[in-house]
């Protein structure tokens, strides 16, 4: 039975792969390239270049000396697009011509978006979809919408809900890749005047996601989920996408102190008890699955000792888990997307990055500084063997995961503490 299963698996696997071989695609060269033809098209950012700078410390010049010098950054734009339709959780954009438009996903993530999209419909269900996106007149008219925005997070993880394949969007990729996307997608619904012009974003969006939203400006009745297997828009605004990931990040400094700006002048508005103006924070990871720290009482006692504190991100929204992001001067945190709450700081001048031997080519933490003007810091701890644990059923992969944590030796913390630069 198992053997039947793996040859299936592995049936499933090379039958994804001709798909993603076969099925024509749309990139972003040809996507501008046919956009102006038709006059569909925004450029909100000229073209510019930006100069990443090395890192002061020893340990980080070694770790980044690949990445620094000077980037092109390629002009930031907002297209309209006329019947698409959007397949699946991830909402997959496909042309009246069977073509994927893969700006919102990145070629990069595209294989996997189509492994979780026909896992989740079925091969059948996910041809039937495609099929539709061609002839969309044997479709019901219930499964349209007139004008949508595509605010789909693409990087996600693949949960269990209710008994049924779901998506879960992950916080650093949506605060930094589709919150800038609103300025490419403002653009065109001003150029065009468009009226109600719906955010379509994941469905079971968890609330930080729709909070985010308000603080950029956003109402509720703004916004709808891809709830449906099968989506046909009659006029489709996407914003382009600036890929965050731990390989090939696109930097783009502008827009993402565009989003920034926003986000803070909305916050503002708010009001709150001043707290100190000037403080240092740390962010671990205790309460998750991987990357918690195994000596974090004797860490506590080093932070305590040298002002910095441990700050609490669980049972709060996202307006107060924000609070100390503004007034923090430097900040101490364990690799993971927590890191992205930066866009909220004001005035952080510092971020120490803990990280494991297994991040240690991973530059994404390093160029996010680097764009908000922050000088980067890092510390390497060790990570330990992995121990069996009670799994979170919620979890896609829960059979498969297992526990990692980390040591971070005292003295290596004390010191980078204490280090003016």
């Amino acid at each position: 039975m198992l053997l039947i299963k793996k040859i299936l698996n592995k049936f499933s696997y090379i039958l994804i792969k001709i798909l993603f071989r076969i099925i024509p695609k749309i990139n972003r060269t040809a996507l501008i390239k046919n956009t102006k033809k038709k006059g569909a098209i925004c450029v909100v950012e000229e073209a510019y270049e930006f100069t990443i700078k090395e890192p002061i410390q020893k340990l980080a010049k070694k770790r980044f000396k690949n990445s620094v010098g000077t980037r092109y950054v390629d002009f930031f734009f907002g297209v309209k697009l006329k019947d698409v339709r959007l397949i699946g959780p991830f909402g997959i954009p496909v042309t009246r011509f069977g073509q994927i438009i893969l700006e919102p996903i990145s070629e990069r993530r595209l294989f996997t978006v189509l492994q979780f999209t026909i896992s989740y419909l079925g091969l059948f269900g996910f041809i039937k979809q495609y099929c539709l996106a061609i002839f969309p007149f044997f479709d019901t008219k219930k499964n349209f919408l007139n004008l949508g925005a595509y605010l789909i997070c693409r990087g996600s993880r693949m949960i269990i809900k209710n008994n049924r394949l779901d998506i879960s969007p992950v916080f650093g990729h949506w605060m930094c890749e589709q919150l800038p996307q609103l300025r490419g997608i403002e653009a065109v619904i001003k150029n065009n005047n468009f009226k109600e012009c719906k955010l379509i974003i994941n469905r079971s969006a968890p609330i930080w996601q729709i909070e985010s939203l308000k603080l950029m400006g956003y109402d509720k009745k703004d916004i709808t989920t891809m709830s449906l297997d099968g989506l046909r828009v009659g006029e489709l605004v996407v914003g382009s996408l600036r890929n965050v990931h731990s390989k090939g990040m696109e930097c783009d400094p502008k827009a993402k102190k565009w989003a920034t700006k926003r986000l803070l002048s909305n916050y503002d508005s708010h009001k709150f008890d001043k707290q100190i103006t000037k403080i240092n924070i740390c962010l671990f990871r205790q309460e998750e699955q991987t990357r918690r720290i195994d000596n974090i009482q004797d860490v506590r006692k080093c932070i305590e000792s040298n002002n910095f504190t441990e700050i609490d991100l669980n049972n709060k929204n996202l307006f107060d888990s924000a609070k100390d992001f503004i007034y923090a001067e430097n900040l101490l945190a364990c690799y993971g997307s927590g890191i992205s709450r930066i866009m909220f700081a004001k005035n952080l001048k510092k971020l120490i990055e803990i990280y494991s031997y297994e991040e240690s080519a991973s530059d994404v933490f390093f160029l996010l500084a680097s764009e908000m003007g922050i000088q980067y810091k890092c510390i390497e701890a060790t990570k330990l063997p992995k121990n069996n644990f009670f799994a979170d059923q919620k979890l896609l992969y829960c059979s498969d995961r297992k526990k990692s944590e980390w040591n971070l030796s005292i003295d290596k913390l004390s010191l980078a503490l204490k280090e003016k630069n």
